[in-house]
């Protein structure tokens, strides 16, 4: 009788780790979290890695190893870091060829009015909070963090504004999506920009991170401390069109991850505690 005591509570511990509650630091597991955040770290800092066709060419600064162990990731929920408020908004100019100027309503929103939809609170990586109707997400290492949000998509236009108080140089942010397993970010793609005007969009396997489109400067990036980018991504199954203020920029086609779910991303290299304030995120389904 003790001995199937123990089994059931076995199988009940297994079945709740297996769900995924919106708003919960459990959207990503610390090993994953881990892993490829280091992996995205040794991209940014130069370190060799296999890419498609060729190696990834970006600034080299000093190369890091990753670590032989993985670090523990804590789930503190202390008051977040106060970042300053940005002085200016600066709009950026649209293009005509915005997607979401011919798609009609979007099948969700958020509007970032609180924290319902995203993991909060404090990690190793980052801290993410909420306040004056921004998503506010800050890098605590060098090293790139994220949070993820629950709905699960397949072919969408997904799109995000964001602006940052104080951007430098090769810091960077943007949007991850189609991660296979939301409760294990080690896989999926990265679509995101620098503040000194450049776009690349990632690809990590667990393993090894692939650019299937290297650092590109771009001048439909808006620039510079206050700036706002509005980054877009239209995926259809294997076909990925990246767009920037409404204006289509690149795309490939890479059928790696055809459906999943989607987050934010950020990376300080210039900036102590570099913030991105998301404004808005919504998608339209089938566009």
């Amino acid at each position: 009788m003790k001995k199937m005591t123990i089994i059931a509570l076995l199988v009940l511990a297994l079945v709740l780790t297996g769900c995924n509650f919106p708003g919960t630091q459990d959207q990503t597991s610390p090993e994953g979290d881990d892993a490829m955040a280091t992996e995205i770290a040794r991209i940014l800092t130069g370190t060799p890695v296999e890419a498609e066709p060729t190696p990834t060419q970006l600034p080299a600064e000093e190369t890091q190893e990753p670590p032989t162990t993985t670090p523990e990731v804590t789930e503190e929920t202390s008051e977040p870091t106060k970042t300053m408020t940005p002085s200016a908004e600066v709009t950026p100019t649209l293009s005509d060829s915005d997607p979401a100027a011919s798609l009609g309503d979007p099948d969700w929103v958020d509007e970032m009015a609180n924290g319902d939809n995203w993991p909060t609170g404090v990690n190793k990586y980052t801290t993410i909070a909420f306040g004056d109707g921004f998503l506010k997400l800050t890098a605590e290492t060098d090293l790139d963090g994220w949070r993820l949000s629950w709905p699960f998509l397949q072919d969408f236009y997904l799109e995000a504004a964001m602006k940052t108080p104080a951007c430098t140089g090769g810091d960077h942010y943007g949007l991850m999506f189609r991660v296979p397993a939301n409760a294990n970010a080690n896989k999926g793609y990265l679509f995101g920009i620098t503040c000194d005007g450049s776009y690349s969009l990632r690809r990590w396997d667990g393993q090894t991170m692939y650019s299937p489109i290297s650092l590109t400067a771009s001048d439909a990036i808006v620039e510079g401390k206050d700036s706002i980018n509005k980054l877009g991504i239209m995926a259809r199954g294997s076909e990925i069109a990246l767009y920037i203020n409404g204006q289509k920029v690149d795309e490939v086609t890479d059928n790696a991850y055809l459906e999943g779910s989607f987050g934010i991303f950020v990376g300080s290299t210039n900036t102590d505690n570099f913030t991105v304030w998301v404004d808005q995120v919504r998608y339209w389904e089938n566009p």
